[in-house]
């Protein structure tokens, strides 16, 4: 193989290999997804981090009762097409591991991040992950809920 052909090769697989890698790693995956009329934007925070600004007995009915590493899912939605923050929707998120039983899907009780609307709940996880997140969204104008999912990583597995 000449030089030439091989330096596009090796061109070609990072410009096409490297990219579908990182977009197929949970620990990249988007933060943002759009469906339904609906922009969902989600993060999963250290209960540690929360901490620092609430106490977490008080967040959410305090952590879970079956223990493991607690992790705050957080949930801000919009409009699509105005771009208008959607502070009255009715929000659920079920957590799934593998090998683990999955829980009944827990209420997003509302709240403010930066005086903004938002969504949150505590989660209790036994693995590092990747954990699979569902979220069922319900606005006040429509009669069926719009179904989101996405994974994550858990923000502790360097520390183990």
């Amino acid at each position: 193989m000449n030089k030439p052909y091989r330096m596009r090769w090796a061109a070609w697989l990072s410009v096409v290999l490297l990219p579908l890698l990182l977009w197929s790693s949970p620990s990249a995956a988007q933060v943002r997804i759009d469906k339904g009329g609906v922009t969902l934007y989600w993060g999963l925070v250290p209960a540690a981090v929360v901490a620092q600004k609430h106490s977490v007995e008080d967040l959410h009915g305090g952590p879970p009762k079956t223990g493991g590493q607690v992790h705050h899912l957080v949930i801000a939605l919009f409009d699509s097409a105005s771009g208008r923050r959607i502070d009255d929707a009715v929000v659920r998120a079920q957590l799934s591991e593998s090998g683990i039983v999955d829980e009944a899907p827990k209420y997003l009780t509302p709240m403010k991040v930066n005086e903004q609307a938002s969504y949150g709940q505590i989660f209790g996880v036994a693995k590092d992950g990747p954990y699979r997140f569902k979220v069922w969204v319900r606005l006040q104008q429509r009669q069926d809920d719009i179904e989101f999912a996405f994974s994550a990583w858990s923000p502790h597995r360097t520390e183990r």
